[in-house]
């Protein structure tokens, strides 16, 4: 697996939940974190190699300022991962109102969007020309191009079921997992590998961080369609898995469930 050391990542959502403790792993890696939030920064969680940047990424001109001062400060970005995220609040679509929808696909769906559109460039920049390649029995097919940078979106078991959120998580779930697949697809020959990671219930504050008010009858039904989840996960479990497909360079496009076997019932 790769060294992280000196590697810069970026990490949306980072103040808190999964993306803080995924923060804490990659520190611990010797990695350098770039943790952006619309949240200030907590004191506490100063590092030597951890900036914090306030950074609302649903807004292109956010993030634009954002991966800015992420070059200047480092020169360059190796790893994304996009983990800011909310909930909805479990409302089936007629009880949906434009602006939980319009506020859950911002800044689940357009979010990692946002991000990928503008780091995207400086992976890119860092390609070098193919050597010549003459294929032979021994070695039919060209050799993979060399890693340039990393993408990892932070999904959701409700991108793979209907029952375990309201209409517009689930939505923005599913999407994300869609472009997902799509960016996977189409930059693999420029050596960016994307992945995803796909957790089922997690402790974390999401819910309380999302402030939303949830809906009776949308929460009843989710919690009839949850009944066979196994157990909720710890936030440093869906750490280790983001840290681990950071640290490969033979997995593209894989997307890894970490539900306790949820989304196998």
């Amino acid at each position: 697996m790769a060294d992280l050391k000196d590697k810069v990542v970026i990490i949306t959502g980072a103040a808190n939940g999964i993306a803080l403790a995924t923060a804490k792993l990659f520190l611990s890696q010797g990695a350098k974190v770039a943790s952006f939030d619309i949240a200030p920064p907590d004191p506490e969680l100063k590092h030597e190699h951890r900036i914090d940047i306030v950074c609302d990424v649903s807004s292109d001109e956010s993030v634009t300022s954002a991966v800015k001062e992420v070059l200047d400060t480092w020169s360059t970005i190796d790893i994304l991962v996009n983990a800011a995220g909310i909930v909805d609040n479990f409302a089936r679509v007629t009880e949906t109102t434009p602006e939980i929808w319009s506020r859950c696909l911002n800044i689940n769906l357009t979010g990692p969007f946002n991000l990928m559109r503008t780091v995207i460039p400086h992976f890119l920049s860092k390609t070098t020309p193919p050597e010549a390649f003459t294929p032979t029995a021994q070695m039919p097919f060209p050799p993979a191009p060399p890693v340039v940078g990393r993408i990892i979106n932070i999904c959701s078991v409700a991108a793979q079921k209907g029952g375990a959120a309201g209409a517009a998580y689930t939505t923005s779930k599913h999407a994300l997992l869609g472009l997902s697949r799509n960016t996977s697809f189409m930059y693999t020959k420029d050596g960016i590998i994307t992945n995803v990671v796909i957790p089922g219930g997690v402790m974390t504050n999401i819910v309380q961080n999302s402030k939303v008010m949830p809906d009776e009858l949308g929460m009843a039904l989710v919690r009839e369609g949850s009944r066979n989840m196994p157990g909720v996960c710890e936030a440093d479990e869906v750490a280790r898995t983001v840290v681990f497909l950071a640290s490969v360079k033979d997995l593209n496009g894989a997307e890894i469930c970490v539900d306790r076997g949820w989304s196998a019932a």
